[in-house]
């Protein structure tokens, strides 16, 4: 079985690859491979991860809200279907979508 694969966009801007590792309903887990434009993103995903950890619901929903606001699309690599994620997490090498 291949592994599906996404480009994680921001508009024109590819800010990486997701892996398919597993489906964990409704989750979907990933390896994540940065490309060019993650630097510009990273901050906010690391500022998400901190929120949820923290247990703060007000700090969560600011940081899952910032992320949400950039409008980001995956791109299966094969062609076809564009997903629009209703949440996405990045940590590290690791990422978790769901849509």
């Amino acid at each position: 079985m291949s592994s599906e694969s996404w480009e994680l966009k921001d508009g024109d801007t590819r800010l990486g690859i997701l892996t398919l590792t597993e489906i964990d309903q409704p989750w979907f887990r990933c390896e994540f491979a940065p490309g060019e434009g993650w630097e510009q993103v990273e901050q906010l995903f690391q500022a998400q991860a901190a929120a949820v950890d923290s247990g703060d619901q007000q700090r969560m929903m600011e940081a899952i809200g910032a992320v949400r606001n950039l409008q980001l699309k995956l791109h299966l690599r094969d062609g076809g279907e564009v997903i629009t994620p209703i949440m996405i997490q990045i940590r590290g090498n690791k990422a978790n979508f769901r849509y």
